[in-house]
C-alpha cells in the first residue's frame, strides 16, 4: 500500500467516493438528457457512489496508485447529433471535477477569512485539518479531470479525438485493446513517474490559477 497515514486514507477515500460518483452521474445524466435511456435502464442515473465504484479498482488506488470506477455505458445512436452528443458526454467529467474543485477552493477561502489566515498560508495546505481536506479535495478533482482527458481509449479524452480527428480515432479504435494494454503497462511502471509528474504539475498549475482568481474576491 502507498505510504499514507490513516487520516490521508480516510480523506482520499471520501473524496474519491464523492468524485467518482458525481463523475459517472454527470456522464449518465448528460447522455440521458440527450435521449439515451441506457444509463437509467442500468440504474446508473444516480450520484450514489455505490452505483459507480468498482471495489477492486478503488482498492488499486491505494495499492498501486492507479484505479478505476465502473464506466457508465452510453449509446450515441440515440442522440440527435451523435458527434455533438459524444463531445458533451466527454466534457461532463472534467466540467464536474473543475466545478467541484472550484467549490472546494471557495470553501477554503471562506474558512480562511473567518479564521484570519493569510492568503499565502493557504497554499501550504496543511495549516489545519479543514484546509488540508479541502485542498486535497480540490487537487484530486483537478487531477482526475487532467488524467481523464488524456486522448487514450477508454478515457474521455479519446471522445475528443473521435469528434475532431475521426480518422485517427478509427485507427486507434482498431488497435484499442493493444493501446489500452500498452498504456496500462506504461502507467504501472516505466512511464509512471513521468506521467505522474506531468499530471501533478498541470493539476497544481490549474489549482494555483483557480486559487489566484478566486482569492481576489476574498482578499
Amino acid at each position: 500500500m502507498l505510504s499514507l497515514d490513516l487520516t490521508q486514507i480516510i480523506f482520499i477515500s471520501i473524496i474519491l467516493a464523492v468524485s467518482i460518483g458525481l463523475h459517472e452521474y454527470a456522464h449518465a445524466w448528460t447522455s440521458y438528457k440527450l435521449g439515451d435511456p441506457t444509463p437509467k435502464l442500468q440504474w446508473r442515473l444516480t450520484p450514489n457512489p455505490l452505483a459507480h465504484i468498482d471495489p477492486i479498482g478503488f482498492l488499486m488506488i491505494f495499492l498501486i496508485g492507479f484505479g478505476w470506477g465502473k464506466p457508465v455505458q452510453v449509446n450515441p445512436s440515440y442522440y440527435k447529433n451523435p458527434i455533438q452528443g459524444e463531445l458533451l458526454v466527454a466534457l461532463a467529467w472534467p466540467a464536474t471535477n473543475i466545478i467541484l474543485a472550484t467549490i472546494a477552493i471557495v470553501i477554503i477561502l471562506l474558512y480562511a477569512v473567518v479564521m484570519w489566515y493569510k492568503q499565502t498560508d493557504i497554499l501550504v495546505g496543511t495549516i489545519d485539518i479543514v484546509i488540508e481536506f479541502w485542498s486535497t479535495f480540490a487537487f484530486i478533482n483537478i487531477a482526475l479531470a487532467v488524467f481523464n482527458m488524456l486522448p487514450i481509449p477508454p478515457l474521455d479524452g479519446f471522445r475528443l479525438v473521435k469528434t475532431f480527428l475521426p480518422r485517427i480515432a478509427y485507427t486507434m479504435q482498431k488497435y484499442g485493446l493493444y493501446i489500452s494494454i500498452f498504456f496500462l503497462i506504461l502507467i504501472l511502471w516505466p512511464g509512471r513517474w513521468i506521467i505522474g509528474w506531468f499530471i501533478r504539475w498541470l493539476s497544481q498549475s490549474i489549482f494555483n490559477v483557480l486559487y489566484t482568481l478566486l482569492s481576489v474576491i476574498f482578499y
